[in-house]
């Protein structure tokens, strides 16, 4: 065989590979996930859904082009997420993408269906300006259809498509009832948690009264009562509770009025109810040294500016225990909360679920808050203080956690949006207790906010230190080294003859 031959059957050969290859891409879609919360790899629970899949699902992908390279990539990553998709059904998932941008009935399309406007500002030759675009999608299955107004970039993605999808495969949703009548938020008042409910769940409020039938609801969730608890009512969610029915508790023990400067107890007849089985709310305001912080206004000349001030009593919480409940947590952020013990009978079992740091404490109410006050280690003596529990007794579960602000938005000018991993707690718990714990993987799979490591000021002044003197120690050490080397060199010359 000649040379030349050789060669034309080289290339027939990388051709082929090249063909085949392309044809297994198309067919099974592969890629590979280096990062460490395994962003771009489908959950089980994902991969599960996607199995029971049986009729045609169409997405279409509403995307502006030409912006900023991120939002380029998020498109393309949206992309790739949507082939894997395909490829676990089977091709029963087909989507298109559309430039809202090129046409104006794409862009009244893509309004109609529920798609959020964002503006981006861009540079174009040398100039600020402000673009409209558009990075939502709509999937729907027969006559049903979800939208997705915005697509957030990394494991959020996944869970916004997966959740869509998982609306319109559920024929039958549970009941979830949310107690009213003490003061309680209403569902509007609640709408992270309500929006993660409604994938699985019917949520509704309920009066309690003896004309009501508890038995309907798989859980009941009790969120921040404010007035006093009458006896009655106690007694029909113990009715509920033997009947094995399963309960959320999330409620103020102590409570703040920064605008008097204090904090008191707060009483509404819950803690003594909790008390009787067992767990103790105590009416203590828990301090930790890894916390938010508060804008105290300050004078600066004429101006008046917004300074942040460290504020132990709002605890970031990223201690949890190993349980489904807290799978995948990140940080929660607790407002003016309280410490759990227990003290049950042996038929009870205690599951403590949220810790503080290794660095807080309690302060016994009433307390003073002064926002000028400098913290230090001796005022933080007391570690991993429970903040929420498990209680579980015979056919029955409840789960406490003593913060009953912890997952309200509220309402009107007050809306505000609360950490996402305050609302999946109380999502999870629930999920937990219905006995549907398939989406907590995927809920908690986003990504998270890390906090640093808090380090002693010892530690800080070693670092600052380090960070001024070692940089110069090694331009030293290679100055010297250099000299030290040239030196031989020379040295080595001189002992030789040259003629």
């Amino acid at each position: 065989m000649t040379e030349k031959r050789r060669f034309k059957y080289y290339i027939a050969l990388v051709l082929g590979v090249l063909v085949l290859i392309n044809v297994l891409a198309n067919r099974f879609f592969v890629r590979l996930d280096f990062t460490e919360d395994q962003r771009y790899t489908l959950s089980e629970t994902t991969k599960t859904i996607l199995k029971d899949i049986t009729e045609p699902i169409t997405v279409t992908a509403y995307f502006s082009e030409g912006l900023q390279p991120q939002f380029d990539q998020l498109r393309n990553d949206f992309k790739d997420l949507l082939a894997e998709y395909a490829s676990r059904t089977n091709q029963q998932l087909v989507f298109e993408f559309v430039n809202p941008n090129e046409e104006v009935q794409d862009e009244q399309r893509a309004v109609q269906a529920g798609i959020q406007t964002v503006m981006i500002e861009a540079r174009e030759k040398d100039q600020a300006t402000t673009k409209k675009a558009y990075m939502g999608a709509v999937v729907q299955i027969g006559e049903d259809s979800e939208t997705i107004p915005f697509i957030q970039p990394g494991a959020q993605m996944e869970y916004a498509l997966t959740t869509a999808i998982k609306k319109m495969t559920v024929p039958d949703k549970a009941a979830i009832g949310f107690i009213v009548g003490h003061g309680e938020p209403s569902l509007n008042e609640l709408l992270q948690v309500k929006q993660g409910l409604d994938v699985l769940y019917v949520p509704e409020e309920i009066s309690l009264s003896d004309s009501v039938n508890l038995s309907k609801y798989k859980t009941l969730a009790w969120i921040n009562p404010q007035d006093s608890i009458p006896e009655a009512h106690f007694s029909l969610v113990d009715d509920y509770l033997k009947q094995g029915g399963h309960l959320l508790v999330s409620f103020n023990r102590v409570k703040a009025q920064l605008n008097q400067g204090m904090g008191f107890a707060h009483y509404t007849g819950m803690a003594k109810w909790l008390q009787q089985k067992g767990l103790t709310v105590h009416d203590d305001f828990i301090i930790d040294a890894n916390c938010g912080s508060i804008n105290v206004q300050q004078r600066q000349g004429i101006f008046t500016v917004n300074r942040p001030v460290n504020f132990p009593y709002l605890p970031i919480l990223s201690n949890f225990a190993d349980h489904p409940i807290t799978q995948g947590l990140g940080t929660m952020v607790l407002q003016f909360g309280s410490p759990l013990s227990f003290s049950g009978d042996s038929l009870t079992n205690y599951t403590p679920l949220v810790f503080t740091s290794d660095k807080s404490g309690r302060q016994a109410a009433p307390v003073y808050f002064n926002i000028e006050k400098q913290w230090t280690e001796s005022d933080f003596t007391a570690a991993q203080l429970p903040v929420a529990a498990l209680l579980e007794k015979a056919n029955h579960q409840i789960v406490v956690i003593a913060d009953g602000d912890l997952a309200i938005n509220g309402a009107g000018e007050q809306v505000r949006q609360v950490q996402p991993d305050n609302a999946n707690f109380i999502v999870n718990a629930i999920d937990y207790m219905s006995d549907d714990t398939g989406l907590i993987q995927l809920r908690s799979k986003q990504m998270k906010m890390r906090p640093l490591d808090q380090l002693e000021e010892g530690d800080k002044n070693l670092l600052k230190i380090l960070n001024f003197t070692l940089p110069i120690l090694i331009i030293l050490g290679i100055g010297i080294y250099r000299y030290q080397k040239r030196k031989l060199i020379r040295l080595k010359l001189k002992g030789e003859n040259y003629v």
